[in-house]
Order: structure tokens, then sequence, then C-alpha cells
């Protein structure tokens, strides 16, 4: 068996020359993303925010010099003078942030060591650069060294002339200075080591002045902007964060910093200078990537999957052609919907029929005919007979769904209900879409439903397969594309099919991929506060889901959001709201409307697709559940939680009745 072409989702474990060849645009070939997004040659700093795995990570190292410079064939000269910038790529990770805090020391004495510590970690960054620049091209005749440490030494508050001669020794002298805070810094429990620290510079002056200094002696490329990439940055605390904030207020020259962070990664908008924040729009600009991506519309991301697929394919050694990437929905098996899944509904029920039983669906009508109404048997006969439709089960669905709606108890009025419906279903499938226009509504609005409920009352696992499923439910999140793949990859391999290899991977396979993929989302998307609570929130929101989709009387087609009064809920409820969409278990949707009766504004939020298929609910985006105040606090508030048994019943009960008798659902408990 071949390595999983989908293996290592994750950017950060790429090389520089992976990041290059795995790299695609999602606005174009010409670094459209790049240049429309990110803005790398834009002085104005900016936050890049997203899920996890979102591409922030791929976005920020490919406009890193390692990576320009591999792409303009080892000339990084050429590189930063084509791009107009030099990219300083750097994981916040590695700075290991979490030693500057506590130990005994003052918050604002932290705050000082880590902001002196952070320049002299990023400067280190950028002279890694110069001396590639220096071996690249005869670096006296590139750069005049003595300007640029005649101008390095005017950062220092203290005479430094001594300390180094050339930028090699400068670079030493940096991490000597910082070997000592991390030595004083590790010992700091044990003893205090700061005491005779000297911060010999003042906050930004070494950063600005180097770069300003690289500038003056380097005329050649004097115009690019020095751009710092700083990824990660939810691993600073607070107090880090607000010196960083002051860093993009106070920002100087041609330097520029673009912030990569998860969604939940900015803790604070503080800077330095106490009550004047960090201003958005005018100082910074923020981006979410994940909410691009998905604004991108339904054509362009599955162009960008498309070719996201194919090169990974082409680098595991299996031939993506340009041809072959235009057919690659091909090689996935999907349901064909053709005359309302006609074939894959008698699939599902063909060994009910060969067997010579009675439907599924019919039987339960039966069942509630016979216990909760005073219609005869033969009548029952007659009603279950009228409604057949041998060759579509959708349709006898539909019949069932329109006749549960307005089921009488009385045995005339139910025959006289069963013949209008089937009139409808009769003309539905001659091609009389006026004359079957009770079908053609319920039909147009609750087909994916009713097929789903099929699979359900033949014990067959709900289909989630084709190509462009897999697309939607990975919407806005590159990783968790490669994940299903990967997912898909190992099931339909373990099957025999030769998956990419000339052979079509079947709707099992990548319905147990997918599933899988589903699984993994969850398990792995972890907050680390109140992490039980969201979880069990999140939960309730797609049991209510799944209990709307199998009921007899769904009272939304396709149903995945909700919306609520997000003013009405408690400080626990918007919280716990906050934490489920910050860690992507939620989307918020934009242009949320109206209440129907108060008018008062209603947010709307969509259950992340990538979670559908653990609950066996719609990933479409078509219906919205109205949530009423108390139903809301149950749900995302946990001292609010005892009410929601009670509440889900009073919610979903109506769903579960037709018309003046009910039908057992057999949705099991709530949680």
């Amino acid at each position: 068996m071949m390595q999983n072409p989908f293996d290592t989702p994750k950017a950060s474990h790429f090389t520089a020359d992976e990041i290059l060849d795995l790299y695609v645009d999602a606005e174009g070939d010409n670094e459209e993303l790049v240049n429309g997004l990110l803005e790398p040659t834009s002085t104005t700093p900016l936050r890049l925010l997203g899920g996890k795995g979102s591409g922030k990570t791929h976005l920020l190292r490919y406009c890193s010099h390692s990576v320009r410079r591999r792409k303009y064939k080892g000339d990084l000269v050429s590189a930063i003078k084509s791009d107009g910038y030099i990219g300083l790529y750097v994981d916040s990770g590695a700075l290991n942030a979490q030693k500057f805090f506590g130990k005994r020391l003052e918050r604002e004495q932290w705050q000082s060591i880590f902001g002196y510590y952070f320049e002299m970690w990023l400067v280190h960054h950028f002279l890694a650069v110069m001396k590639q620049l220096s071996d690249q091209v005869d670096g006296e005749q590139f750069f005049d060294t003595g300007v640029f440490l005649s101008s390095v030494r005017g950062c220092f508050d203290v005479d430094v002339s001594e300390k180094f001669q050339n930028i090699d020794e400068f670079s030493d002298y940096l991490t000597a200075l910082r070997k000592d805070v991390d030595y004083r810094s590790n010992n700091a429990a044990l003893r205090n080591t700061f005491e005779d620290l000297e911060i010999l510079f003042s906050p930004g002056r070494l950063i600005f002045g180097t770069a300003e200094a690289f500038r003056s002696a380097c005329p050649d490329i004097k115009g690019a902007t020095v751009c710092y990439m700083i990824d990660e940055v939810e691993n600073f605390s607070e107090l880090q964060q607000t010196f960083f904030n002051s860093l993009m207020r106070f920002r100087e020259g041609h330097v520029t910093f673009k912030v990569g962070a998860r969604l939940y990664g900015i803790l604070t908008n503080d800077t330095m200078n106490e009550g004047e924040p960090i201003k958005r729009g005018s100082e910074f600009v923020e981006v979410h990537l994940d909410d691009h991506l998905r604004d991108l519309g339904e054509a362009a991301y599955r162009n960008f999957a498309t070719k996201l697929i194919a090169k990974r394919l082409n680098q595991s050694g299996i031939n993506c052609s340009t041809e072959r990437e235009q057919n690659l929905s091909q090689e996935f098996e999907s349901v064909d919907p053709a005359n309302d899944y006609a074939a894959e509904c008698l699939k599902i029920l063909g060994s009910t029929d060969k067997g010579g039983r009675e439907r599924p669906y019919f039987k339960k009508l039966r069942s509630t005919l016979s216990n909760k109404t005073n219609i005869t048997p033969n009548a029952i006969d007659d009603i279950i007979e009228g409604l057949k439709c041998e060759n579509h089960p959708l349709v006898e669905k539909a019949s069932v769904l329109l006749f549960f709606r307005g089921a009488k108890r009385e045995t005339n009025d139910a025959i006289a209900a069963a013949q209008e419906i089937s009139e409808s279903a009769r003309a539905y499938t001659s091609g009389d879409k006026a004359k079957g226009g009770k079908h053609v509504r319920v039909l147009d609005y609750y087909k994916s439903d009713l097929l789903a409920q099929l699979y359900r009352e033949a014990r067959q696992p709900v289909a989630y397969c084709g190509f462009d499923t897999i697309v939607t439910l990975s919407q806005g999140i590159p990783r968790n594309l490669l994940m299903l793949l990967k997912h898909i990859y190992r099931r339909s391999s373990f099957a025999g099919e030769n998956p990419f290899e000339g052979g079509v991977i079947s709707k099992e396979s990548q319905t147990d991929g997918i599933k899988d993929g589903a699984q993994w989302f969850w398990e792995d998307a972890q907050p680390e506060v109140n992490a039980a609570s969201v979880r069990l929130s999140v939960e309730a929101i797609a049991r209510l889901f799944r209990t709307v989709r199998y009921s007899a009387k769904p009272s939304e087609p396709a149903l995945s959001a909700f919306s609520i009064r997000e003013s009405e809920l408690t400080e626990n409820a918007r919280k716990t709201l906050r934490t489920a969409e910050n860690w992507s278990y939620l989307i918020h949707i934009p242009h949320s409307g109206s209440d129907k009766n108060t008018e008062e504004r209603r947010y709307k939020y969509q259950l992340v697709p990538m979670l559908a298929p653990k609950w066996d609910v719609s990933y479409a985006r078509r219906g919205t559940i109205e949530l009423d105040d108390d139903f809301s606090n149950a749900l995302f508030d946990e001292e609010r939680r005892e009410n929601l048994g009670v509440l889900f019943k009073k919610r979903t009960n109506p769903m579960l009745e037709s018309g003046i008798f009910k039908v057992d659902a057999n949705q099991g408990t709530l949680l």
C-alpha cells in the first residue's frame, strides 16, 4: 500500500520547498490572495485570524524569505526587488513565551523583560536574512557595513561601539544578551536574578532602527518593506500581546507586522499607553481567513479544493494532469439524484421488497392508524394501497408526510385525504407539476431529509458521498478537506478499491471516511476553558437538528442553522456561544434577520458542516430554526441546563405529532 497522499496536513511540518510546491491561491494563479488579502508590501499591520487549519501558516510561510528565495530559483535579491518586501516568518511557539510569567516578579517587570527579549529575537531573524543576502552577492558592495553598524549602535541607550565590529558580531552580541535573559528567567523562581539586568534600548527602538539602518546601508533594495510575519500569537499572554500591540500601533518607517492567530487567539487590544487601545481600521486591519474562503463562492472554492487535491496527488507520485483535475469528481461515487433518487431508494429497500415485506414508512403508518385512530382495517389497506408509487419511494414518503400533516381520525375523512394525495402523486410522477403541486413543494424542500429518513428506517447508514459533498463539508477550512480525504483514502485502500489509481471510491468508503473525519474534528477541537459545557451545548444543538430531521413533520428543510436573540442571553450563555464559534463548532452567519414579533435583531449560527455526519444531520444551510430566549439560555448556560429536557420536548413535540395523534419518532434521550 502506497503512502496516503493526504497525510501530514499541517503547514508547520512542511519544508520550504513543500510550502512552495503545495501552495494554491484561492483567488487565481497570480498570487491574488497574497497581494489582495495579506498585502505584505503595505506598512499597515494586519491580523490574519482563522480557525484551526484554515491555512494561516501556509499563507504566511509562503511569503517568507526562504520560500520566496526558492520561487526565484535561489535569487533572494531578485525576490525582494520583485516582491517589494522582505518576509520574515517567525513562529511564536519557538519563543517559549510562557517563561516570562510569574516567579515572584510583577507584571510590569515581566512586560519590560519580555519586550526587551522579543525585539532582540525578531532582529536576530532579520540579521539571518542579511547574512543570506551577503552570501549571495559581494556583501561589501551590496550594502555599506559601516553605515549599517553606525546606525544600529545609535539604537542603544548605552555605548556599544566596542561590542561588535561586523554583522556577525552584532548577531552574536544579541544572542549573548538573550541567553543572559534566558538564564535569569529560568532561575527566577529560585533566586531573584533580575536585580542587575540592564535594558539597553527603548521599546521599539531596536526593531525599527535596524530596519532603517538596513535601508540606509543598502540603497539597491531600500524601498522594500520589512514584513515580520508572526504566527500563532495565541501563544502570547495578554500582557505580552499588550507589548506587541504597542509595536503595531507605534510602527515606524518601512516595517510592518502580519500576525497569524486562531479565532480565540487575540486576548486584548490594549497597548502600553493605558487607556489607548489599538484601533481596528485605522491602526491595523483584521481579516478572517476562513470567512474569506467561504465567501469565495461555490465554484471558486470548489476550484481551489480541486487544485489542492491535485497538488497532493502529484507530490505523492500520482499523476494528476489538468484534464484529470477537471474530472476529479468522477473518481468519487455519488448518489444519483435522478427521479428523486429513485435508483438509490430502490437499492436501500432491496431486501425489504425482495422479502415481500411492507416498506418501513407504510408499516409505521399502518401501526399508527391501527393504534391511534378509529379507521377500519380494510380502510387502512385502501389508504396505504392508494399512497403506493412503487418505483418512486421518495414520492411515497412525501405522500406519507402529507397524510400525517392533515390526517383525520374518521374513516371517510382519512380515505378522502389519501385519495387527494394519491392524485397529486400520480400527476407528479407523470410530469404534471401543476396538478402534482403538493408533491412538488414537499420534495423541493424535504427531499434530502426524506432520503436520510429512508436510510434510517432501513437501518442503513446515512450516505455522505460525492466530491461536492466532501468540498462542502470542509467549508472554508483546507485542513478539514485534507483530513476527510485522508480518512476516505484509508478506508478505500483497505476495501481494495485502488483510490486515485484507476478505481472509483465507493460511497461506503466515503461515508465511513467522512464519519471518521467528523469524529477526528470533534476530538481535535478541545476548548481550553469550559470545554465540557461548550461541547454539551453543541451536542444538544445537533440533537435538536436530528430530532427535527427525522420527525414525522419536520418544521424546516435541510436544517443546520438556528437563530437567537443575543441581547437576551445570560453572560454565561454568551461566553459559551463565543467559545463554540471561536473553536469552529459553530459558524456565525452574517446579515442576521429580525424577530418576527418584536423586530429585534436575531443572530444566526450554523453547525459547522464537518460535524454534520457525526449526528446524521444535514450540512446544507437552507432552513433556520428560531430558538426562544429560555431555550437559548438552557442550551448555552450550564446553570440553566436543568430546564433543557423540558424545553426540548416542548420545542419538538409538535413535530412528533401528526394531526390529532402522536407518532413515535424513536429519537432516544436528549443528552
